[in-house]
Order: C-alpha cells, then structure tokens, then sequence
C-alpha cells in the first residue's frame, strides 16, 4: 500500500511552498474583515509581504493560553472564525473548555490522508472509537471516512462488550481510536473467544506507542499507524508506509497547513533538527488560525521520506513545553 492519496503528497517541495502562502495570502485577505481577532493579530502586517516561511515570524504567535482567554472576552471562538455560527455544521468544546468550528466542506478536519495513508480504502468500513461526546475527536475521524469513501460505525467509546457483537455482525477493517481502548477490546475478545480478525488496520489518536507495543498489536493481527491530531486544527501529521510495508521514520505533515518548529514560548524558529514547540497556520476559510502554538514539542526529520510523500516530517510528539516559572515573591524580610 505505497501509492498515495492524491498527487499533492508527491509534488516538487516548491511548488507546495507556493501554493500555500498563495492560499494563505487568499484566506487572510478574506478572513480579516470577519475575523476582529485576526485583524489585530495582523495590525502591522501586509499579508501580501508573507511570501514564505521566514516571514512568519512577523505575525506572533497565538498560544493556547491566549486563545482561551480570548474566547472568554468573545465568545464562542475569540473573534477567529470567520464564518457566522449558525452557517457552521458543528460546534464542538474539549476537555480543556475550548471551543471549536466545524464547517461544512468535505473532510474538513483533513483525516482523509491520515486514514488512507493507514491502510483504508473506499469501500471498507470503519469502526470509529473516538469520543464523540460534545468533542470534535469522532466527528474528525469520520468525516475523512466518508471523504474516502468509508461507512463508519459510530461506537465513540463506550462500553466493549455491546461492541464486540457489533464487530461481530458489521466485520469492519479498520479501527480508529486510542490505543489503550485498542487495548482493551483485544483483550476483551481474547477472553470472551468472539474472533474480531476482520480488523487489520489500526488509525491511532492519541498517545504515542513504541516500537514494542506496535509490534504487539501486529502479533494480534492488526497493523497500527499513528495521526497527531488537534481540536483546534485537525489532523496535523501522520506516520506512512516505505515500500516494504514497514513504517516510515517521523510523521508526513498534512497537506493544507504550514508547520514550523520554534523555540518553545517564543516567536523565533528553532535551529535546524532541534527540538521546539510546533506551531501551525491552517489554511482554512472558516477558522484560519494563524501561527497557533500547539505547546507540544518536536524536531524536524531529514531528508526525504521513503513513502514518496514530499512534504516536511517530524518527529512526532516528543514532550510539551513547560510553562514559565513565576520569579519568586518577596516577604519584605530582607528588604
């Protein structure tokens, strides 16, 4: 399963770079009289100037921090969404009390490639184990399910064993979800003696896995790949297939967005192969969040990757940014 989902992934590095600050230029130039937030993110800053990546530095950084607070003056999304509530297709909130857009374009959270890039095909169908209670975590999955092609079981992450009758009798391919809930109906199967062998793929969200883990999934049947996943932008990255079927080193970033590594809790770039704090516009008209500190850290990979694909690679998540300490308050003693 080498080939790729559309030609985008495989295009000259150049071209890609072109394209997407020519879109970027497209949607901010749009958003702005929308989006009050995104006009004062941009107060100073002529988008027609941001031609590349070196530009970026000029638009700071909007962490997750800002942005909550930022919803709290402006509710519901702080002044960034660009298109008007009752036009969206969903309204979703995380644990962290975010609120998220969802808009109505086809695969709009770009799942589509994390999942073909896993193993689905049109025509499978999937078992979808993300929650989809209140959180956009399900509805992410699905919609680039159904973008490929896919019907969808819409378990969310309820009980297990009303799921393994449902496995049972639907004999879905592919199982997306944490890997602790992948876990857990394994063993739960194992135990009831209900064969669940139809699934062969595994999409995970979530926390990473090593090496030692994903080779157990595999000693029970099932192929893992991993997607790094966000509420406030969607699918991010996600690991691929070299020729001989193996994993490729790092995780391809997701067509449609810009991704720099910076010096964690500033504006500047990070070195070349060092470890800092992913940031990501998203090229999206309806919620374009500009340069949003993820608070997540990680390192860019060499080279190109073995699959084909010829976008950046990271190295998956590698730890989070740690906040700031407060200096220490004097008590007036030795004053």
């Amino acid at each position: 399963m080498s080939e790729h989902f559309d030609r985008y992934e495989n295009r000259p590095p150049k071209s890609r770079e072109m394209a997407l600050f020519r879109e970027l230029k497209g949607i901010v130039s749009v958003a702005k009289a929308r989006a009050p937030a995104l006009r004062k993110q941009m107060v100073g800053i002529d988008i027609k100037e941001i031609r590349k990546r070196a530009d970026l530095v000029r638009i700071p950084v909007l962490r997750r921090g800002d942005l909550k607070e930022l919803q709290q003056e402006q509710p519901p999304f702080g002044g960034f969404a660009a298109t008007r509530l009752g036009a969206l297709k969903r309204l979703h909130v995380s644990t962290n009390q975010l609120f998220q857009p969802e808009g109505q374009a086809r695969d709009w959270w770009g799942a589509a490639r994390a999942l073909f890039a896993g193993g689905a095909r049109k025509g499978d169908v999937v078992v979808n184990c993300l929650s989809y209670h209140l959180r956009p975590d399900g509805h992410m999955i699905e919609s680039g399910a159904h973008a490929l092609g896919c019907a969808v079981i819409s378990a969310g992450d309820g009980p297990i064993p009303e799921l393994l009758d449902v496995i049972h009798e639907l004999q879905p391919r592919i199982f997306c979800g944490r890997a602790d809930y992948l876990d857990q109906l394994l063993y739960a199967a194992k135990k009831s003696n209900e064969n669940i062998s139809c699934i062969e793929r595994a999409l995970l969200v979530g926390e990473a896995i090593n090496a030692e883990r994903r080779s157990q999934f595999a000693q029970q049947g099932v192929i893992v790949r991993q997607a790094y996943a966000l509420p406030e932008v969607g699918v991010v990255a996600y690991e691929t297939e070299n020729g001989a079927g193996g994993v490729t080193d790092g995780m391809v970033v997701n067509e449609g967005i810009i991704l720099e590594i910076v010096k964690p809790g500033e504006n500047a770039p990070a070195a070349p192969g060092e470890i800092g704090e992913i940031v990501i516009t998203r090229l999206n008209a309806d919620y374009p969040l500009l340069r949003f500190g993820t608070g997540d850290l990680s390192a860019l990979v060499s080279g190109p990757s073995e699959c084909g694909r010829t976008n950046l690679r990271i190295k998956g998540i590698l730890g989070k940014v740690q906040p700031l300490k407060a200096a220490p308050v004097s008590d007036g003693a030795d004053d």
